[in-house]
């Protein structure tokens, strides 16, 4: 009967979750049951009858402590090498003395596993609902059936409410109280995909919502996920952004008229054979969309010719514009024709800047005195030649633009070329169709045709009837015009404006050719090495020389020049000044400046 019952209190102790571990008063391991084995995995006749220490060097030492100290310990946690134990040890007394201990633990090494694993889910909670609350857009989570889980501050802010009069409320109530005017969760969950589309807030606001689903391992939604974005202030961005690209084609296209008002054949002033080919070169080149290379000195109409080509090419209802390459800084010039990206570079607009390229999109790009552009803004200017694309500066995307170019220069370019200055293949690229259109001491023709329409033109506007004399009309016409056209209209410009009577002279004309040429001083009759002294003879020798054989005789030409007659006399003597040197100085057609 005594048997029977050690075994059943045997088969007790081995049944518990708990692990039981005793030692006698020396501290020899008297018993070691099931659980114990399975939790440090040493099978019980291995650890019976051996010293504590032994077999639990990490985890045995509060049995000696309790077994030397009589004091008990609960809810001890002990450290092993791959256990971590909560024990409660208790001394065993015999007859009064402490006969041995005995320690019931449980492994609370998974319980640790999993504490640890809670504590890192509530810090990803934390984070989680940080970030869903930093984010500008707004979040809703809904369950399967459409019911609100969660929204964030966003949601709060662009909804126009708090998440508890939402939150474990079906979206089909909020629907029916008119939150929105359609559900965009509902969608999702009636078409089991992603669902985009704008509601109307309160009748206030538009949003733009996108709906998620969230399957599980069988395909089933178990929520819908759900960001909204106001758009009411982009649509009003987008409003006023579209007002003002409106307003911008509305200044190209009228910048464009006014470029272009006037430009006529019949607006052209031209008498010559030489005007009379380029015209009809122009004519024949417009409606082939090819580069054209104007060349030419300054003045004498390339930009006229220019737009003569754009009217009469398929681009004549498109934008003309004109750039005045030498009149932009070489820091700014790429940014100017390519536009930049925001950011670009100091100072840059934040939304960026189209260039020049992108306006003539559809049209022509009239790119004057093209020899000023840098080397790196040619090499952009041959991409676009080849591909027909450009990169804005700071960008990296290629954008497609449909432009014809025509270039002009009054500078040599195949000596540019040649000193490197200047892109051979980009000469080669803009050099298809060249058009050369001479100065007009080259087409004289066309002097006298030109004179009568500044003179029309300049009385018009300055409310004058002004009259050219025929002797100032034959000196107009024999004036070399260095500054060609330009200088012909700035001419009888100041003669319209300065003269006082409405008769023009011949002798009006020194002082308005003076002025436009005050700045001149081109001595290309004195020889290199000259002294100053001399020239200044050689020149005052000339301009006698030209007074008296313009004026035909000493006094007069002492009048003109504001003289006294004694004092042309001395310089004739002084000069050596025959008739025949001033018959001579005519023939040799120089200009004098001063």
């Amino acid at each position: 009967m005594e048997k029977l019952k050690n075994f059943d209190a045997q088969l007790v102790l081995n049944s518990i979750y708990n692990g039981i571990i005793a030692i006698d008063s020396e501290g020899m391991i008297t018993y070691f049951n099931k659980t114990a084995e399975r939790i440090f995995n040493i099978p019980a006749h291995e650890a019976m009858n051996r010293y504590i220490l032994d077999v639990l060097p990490n985890t045995g030492g509060k049995l000696l402590d309790c077994l030397k100290t009589g004091k008990p310990f609960y809810g001890e946690k002990l450290k092993g090498q791959e256990v971590t134990l909560i024990s409660n040890i208790n001394p065993i007394v015999t007859n009064g003395k402490i006969s041995g201990a005995v320690s019931f633990f449980q492994d609370i090494s998974e319980i640790e596993s999993i504490s640890k694993e809670l504590d890192l889910f509530k810090n990803m909670k934390n984070w989680l609902d940080t970030i869903i609350d930093s984010s500008y857009d707004g979040l809703w989570i809904c369950d399967h059936q459409g019911k609100v889980i969660r929204i964030n501050k966003a949601s709060e802010r662009i909804n126009g409410v708090k998440a508890e009069e939402v939150i474990g409320r079906n979206m089909r109530e909020l629907v029916a109280e008119g939150l929105c005017d359609k559900s965009v969760t509902l969608e999702v969950l009636k078409k089991k995909t992603s669902v985009t589309m704008i509601q109307q807030i309160k009748g206030e606001k538009r949003i733009l919502v996108t709906g998620n689903p969230i399957v599980n391992e069988k395909g089933e939604i178990t929520f819908v996920v759900t960001n909204d974005r106001d758009i009411t202030e982009l649509d009003d961005l987008r409003s006023q952004l579209q007002e003002i690209q409106a307003l911008a084609k509305g200044y190209i296209s009228k910048l464009s008229e006014l470029e272009m008002q006037g430009v006529d054949i019949k607006s052209i002033i031209f008498r010559s054979e030489e005007m009379k080919r380029i015209i009809e070169m122009a004519l024949r080149v417009a409606p082939v969309d090819t580069t054209v290379l104007l060349l030419g000195e300054s003045g004498v109409g390339k930009g006229i010719i220019a737009k003569l080509i754009h009217k009469h090419s398929e681009r004549g209802t498109g934008p003309f514009i004109r750039v005045d390459c030498a009149g932009i800084p070489d820091s700014l010039i790429e940014s100017e024709l390519f536009g930049y990206e925001k950011g670009a570079f100091t100072g840059a607009k934040v939304e960026g800047k189209p260039g020049f390229f992108e306006l003539a999109n559809k049209g022509t790009l009239f790119l004057d005195e093209i020899g000023e552009i840098t080397l790196s803004s040619q090499s952009k200017l041959l991409r676009f030649l080849e591909d027909h694309e450009i990169i804005r500066v700071g960008g990296t995307e290629p954008k497609e633009i449909d432009v014809r170019v025509i270039a002009a220069t009054n500078k040599n370019i195949e000596e540019m070329v040649k000193s490197k200055g200047f892109r051979e293949d980009l000469y080669y690229r803009l050099n298809v169709v060249p058009i050369h259109i001479p100065p007009l001491r080259e087409r004289r023709e066309d002097i006298l045709p030109l004179i009568f329409h500044f003179l029309e033109k300049f009385n018009k506007n300055y409310r004058k009837e002004k009259v050219l004399s025929p002797e100032a009309i034959e000196t107009l016409c024999k004036y070399d015009f260095l500054g060609n056209i330009r200088e012909l209209a700035n001419i009888i410009e100041r003669l319209v404006v300065i003269t006082e009577n409405e008769w023009i002279e011949a002798r009006d004309l020194s002082n308005a050719i003076a002025s436009c040429n005050s700045k001149e001083i081109p001595y290309s009759f004195l020889a290199e090495g000259i002294s100053l002294k001399d020239a200044l003879q050689k020149c005052e020798s000339i301009i006698i020389e030209k007074s008296i054989n313009k004026y035909g005789s000493q006094r007069e030409a002492a009048k003109a020049l504001k003289v006294d007659q004694g004092t042309i006399s001395r310089k004739i003597k002084k000069f050596s000044i025959s008739k025949k040197d001033v018959l001579m100085h005519n023939e040799l057609h120089l200009r004098i400046k001063y």
